[in-house]
């Protein structure tokens, strides 16, 4: 049978032969001729198996035969990450270059001189983002070579389809549709995409839709035969051996005998990339691989570390230095790892296409099997995992889900029309718009909402059926080119140490950042003392309670992951026989245990079919097997109508598989029970609005959309705006409306919350009420275990006390008046002037103080030597202790001597409690200034 590379022109066959590949891979026999057909295609293929080449050989064909008589961009392609895939653009620019045809870069580390070289003499093939492809558009003759454009491919699609900066894009498209058409010609669509649950979906964001509403013709080509994995799923058991690592590493032993199990894999393999889901836990895995063995070679790859940092990283391991790389989603994509030979996912995927896409990470050639295995450190992770693994080999994949209308982008798009035309027709905008598959059932009514909105910001002008485009249009454009939002980093500061321990998104600080607050950093619970500029100042809490983002940016678990999860629950609840995953059955053994262990103390185990309602103290736990966004919503809805019916405020927090709830007061049980059999599953979208307007979750939100529509500038200091005022602007306008919307589809699942409510109340789903019981306290443990501080009070204590000693201070003889600067510590338990031995001495703080002699003392001098005596009497007293105290933040002599007031030098001396009260009556002191004034100053 004739191979299709035999259509491809001359030249084009002439290299393959070069490179020595004479065999099409499945995808490239079947895209192939669909693309040189002209058709829209969608290409459909795991990593590894040559679909990049399935998209640009036949483009470079169709090129090379083409007869061009002018100059202009003729290929475009769009990734959807800056620094995607160096190696595939490499091997394109590789192909251009023994081709004749010319290929540039363009994002937004492109250098002037390259843009100005791009402008005078364009590239045949532009690569580029999504963010700059918006940017093409305004200038006057790079839009003019846009409209040559004959060929676009998107790669990586599946990662843009989903959200706004896809919905942006989407319309991107039909602009340049709108210009190339006015050269007489279309374009053709070629989207590249991993395996996806939904690909009608992506194609229809692909190609759009015609002016007369029907979808362009289009095709989709998907790899002739899935690629083979192997996937494993694994618990470890605990050996001698991980007793004394675990000693060592400073680790629990269960986290030591992962460890240790991952490095067993890893030396049985030649290439391991060992996945994790956070930027912490791999930093975290990092150091401890080090602090085992120094010399282990394995190393930290995510998106944190610098470009450079993450270059040599991948090099060393492409050139065998390394045995493995500890990565993020950084590695998802990206390099190519072709000697990858083994896959590792540190505990649950969370999602069936992440572990499919970061498992086919290895054996990254055609006719080679994808191997991995899923690490667990505890039952619930193990038995997610088991669910994800098999999904995933049975190729059951979550659904791509596209948001329709995203208002921010219809504002953003609108503006930025009207920047690219100066001056348009009113329906010509909304024709180009409402071809882009996320806006296509937009109402006209919407559209002209938005227009008069943005004309009332003076963002755009509307004059006779015509959008004018104004100054502040373009200073708008430059602020909003990208649909991430922009924001600001907080650095958090522990005011026991000062020391820094981690960074805030804007969104956290926003919505959970106020004082009093508490949430989880670094695996530890923290309280905010204070809010400033770029810093937030917190202190340890020992105690997690609710702590609203105790699931924190965690990958949200699907519905259908986490029912079946509580399926195998039910099933060998009943004594099924469980069967047909993929993990040993000695490990599975563990959750029939579980199960046997719960029922012969006579309770029942949630499952997918049981909801349980336990309590202990002040505690509520609602036992439900409804994944990450149905929890959230289910939560959010039963918190705020218990909190009516009670009088007082509940706290939420939710994970996949409980929603906690938490009062200052045991609550009764019967009532959360009442309140989840009485919901309406019809009106759970108007409940959740009004819950969500009554929140402060909604804040970052709205200034976010209020951003992106215009209303407020780049630079709004929300901080001067309180949530009232923030509702009250923004009331009754499609912003409010916008980030209601966005909150539910980012955070919400409304069609399968209806459904679970459904069932509960046709009595499909039971609920069932019970003591606390054995499962759920593990459930709560497990997050304690990540939450708590790592010191005890008494080590928070000794961490104070050693900032305290480090002070550098200034003492003053009030006999000599010699002065000298030391610490706390160094002043000793009784300090005595060097110079005369005196122990009456004034301690000072700041450098400024007039150097005061003993003698002539000036009107000014004889006024400071009173403040000084204040002091000065308190160390005579208490020595050592005064000096502590005089050194706290915030702390001066009147607050000080209320302090020591209370204790006598002799019981502080001698006796450890008195010196820890003090310690903490300081502390104390030190939270009370924080709350009230700022001090960054050391």
């Amino acid at each position: 049978m004739p191979s299709v590379f035999g259509l491809l022109d001359i030249r084009i066959r002439g290299l393959l032969k070069e490179k020595g590949i004479n065999v099409p891979t499945p995808i490239q026999s079947k895209a192939i001729p669909d693309i040189l057909n002209g058709r829209n295609v969608l290409l459909i293929a795991p990593t590894g198996l040559g679909k990049t080449e399935a998209a640009i050989l036949p483009v470079f064909n169709e090129f090379l035969v083409s007869d061009k008589k002018s100059e202009g961009i003729f290929i475009l392609y769009i990734t959807p990450l800056r620094a995607l895939n160096r190696d595939m653009l490499k091997r394109t620019i590789s192909w251009g270059r023994r081709l004749g045809i010319s290929i540039s870069v363009r994002h937004g580390d492109t250098t002037p001189s390259e843009r100005a070289k791009q402008v005078r003499k364009p590239p045949d093939m532009l690569i580029t983002t999504p963010e700059t492809f918006q940017i093409l558009f305004t200038g006057k003759r790079l839009r003019t070579f846009l409209k040559k454009i004959r060929w676009v491919i998107i790669d990586e699609i599946h990662e843009l389809a989903g959200d706004e900066r896809g919905a942006q894009l989407a319309i991107g498209l039909e602009r340049l549709e709108e210009l190339t058409s006015e050269d007489g010609h279309s374009f053709q669509r070629i989207g590249l995409s991993a395996t996806v649950g939904e690909p009608e979906e992506v194609v229809k964001f692909l190609v759009g839709k015609r002016d007369d509403g029907i979808f362009r013709d289009h095709t989709i080509v998907n790899a002739e035969f899935p690629k083979e994995n192997a996937i494993n799923v694994e618990i470890p058991e605990i050996q001698d051996t991980d007793i004394e690592l675990s000693s060592l590493l400073s680790i629990d032993p269960n986290i030591a005998s992962s460890i240790r199990r991952c490095r067993e894999l890893i030396e049985e393999h030649e290439a391991t990339l060992l996945f994790v889901n956070t930027r912490d836990t791999a930093e975290i895995l990092g150091s401890r691989f080090h602090m085992w063995d120094s010399n282990f070679p394995i190393d930290v790859h995510h998106g944190s570390l610098s470009k450079q940092s993450r270059i040599e990283t991948e090099d060393m391991f492409k050139d065998k230095k390394l045995k493995s790389l500890i990565c993020t989603s950084s590695l998802e994509l990206g390099i190519d790892v072709g000697h990858t030979d083994f896959v590792i996912q540190y505990n649950s995927p969370r999602e069936v296409t992440r572990v499919l896409q970061r498992i086919g990470r290895s054996g990254h050639a055609i006719g080679k099997k994808s191997k991995g295995t899923i690490i667990t450190i505890n039952l619930a992770d193990f038995i997610e995992s088991i669910v994800i693994a098999r999904r995933a080999l049975y190729g059951k994949l979550e659904r791509l889900r596209i948001r329709k209308n995203p208002l921010s982008v219809l504002a953003n798009q609108i503006i930025s029309i009207a920047t690219e035309y100066k001056s348009v027709e009113q329906e010509k905008v909304y024709r180009i718009i409402k071809r882009a598959y996320p806006f296509s059932s937009l109402k006209r009514e919407i559209f002209y909402r938005i227009l008069r909105q943005l004309a009332d910001q003076w963002r755009i002008k509307t004059v006779d059926g015509k959008i004018i485009g104004l100054k502040k249009s373009r200073l708008y454009f430059i602020d909003n080119i990208s649909m991430i939002p922009d924001e600001r980093s907080y650095d958090v500061i522990e005011i026991t140490t000062r020391r820094k321990i981690g960074v805030l998104d804007e969104s956290f600080v926003m919505n959970e950042g106020y004082n009093g607050s508490s949430f989880v950093l670094q695996g530890k619970p923290w309280k905010v003392i204070n809010v400033e500029d770029g810093s937030i100042l917190v202190t340890p809490i020992k105690e997690i309670g609710m702590v609203p983002s105790w699931c924190g940016e965690d990958i949200p678990v699907p519905f259908e992951v986490s029912q079946e999860v509580g399926k195998i629950w039910r099933e060998i609840d009943k004594g099924v026989k469980v069967v047909d995953y993929p993990c040993s059955r000695n490990d599975f053994k563990k959750i029939i245990k579980k199960v046997e262990d719960m029922k012969s103390r006579g309770f029942i185990v949630p499952t997918d079919k049981t909801i349980t309602v336990e309590y202990k103290d002040n505690l509520i736990v609602i036992n439900s097997c409804f994944g990450t966004k149905v929890n959230e919503t289910i939560g959010r809805i039963v918190s705020s109508l218990l909190a009516q019916k009670i009088g007082e405020s509940i706290r939420m927090g939710s994970d996949p598989y409980r929603i906690v709830l938490e009062s200052s007061r045991p609550t009764n049980p019967l009532d959360v029970k009442k309140i989840l059999q009485e919901i309406n599953p019809d009106t759970i979208e108007y409940i959740l609005k009004i819950v969500l307007k009554n929140s402060t979750f909604i804040r970052w939100y709205i200034i976010h959309t209020a951003k992106k529509f215009g209303a407020i500038s780049k630079d709004f200091n929300y901080n001067n705006i309180g949530m009232k005022k923030l509702l009250i602007l923004f009331e009754s306008t499609l912003i409010l409306d916008e980030a209601l919307d966005k909150i539910i589809w980012d955070r919400m699942d409304i069609e399968n919350t209806r459904k679970v409510l459904r069932k509960i109340i046709e009595g499909d789903i039971k609920i069932i009420i019970q003591e606390m019981t054995p499962l759920t306290k593990e459930g709560l443990e497990r997050v304690r275990e990540l939450a708590l501080p790592h010191r005890p009070d008494s080590a928070i204590l000794e961490a104070i006390e050693k900032r305290l000693d480090n002070r550098k201070i200034t003492l003053v003889c009030m006999n000599c008046f010699h002065r000298w600067n030391t610490t706390v510590k160094r002043a000793g338990l009784r300090p005595r002037c060097p110079k005369c031995g005196a122990i009456r001495l004034a301690m000072i703080k700041s450098s400024d103080v007039p150097n005061i002699k003993k003698r002539n003392l000036t009107k000014k001098e004889k006024k400071e030597i009173r403040k000084l005596s204040t002091t000065a009497s308190m160390v005579l007293s208490h020595g050592r202790f005064a000096l502590l105290t005089l050194a706290g933040r915030g702390i001066g002599p009147s607050t000080a001597a209320r302090i020591l007031m209370k204790y006598r030098f002799q019981d502080l001396k001698d006796n450890e409690k008195y010196r820890k009260e003090l310690l903490k009556d300081i502390w104390n002191s030190e939270l009370n200034y924080a709350q009230t004034r700022a001090f960054w100053d050391d």
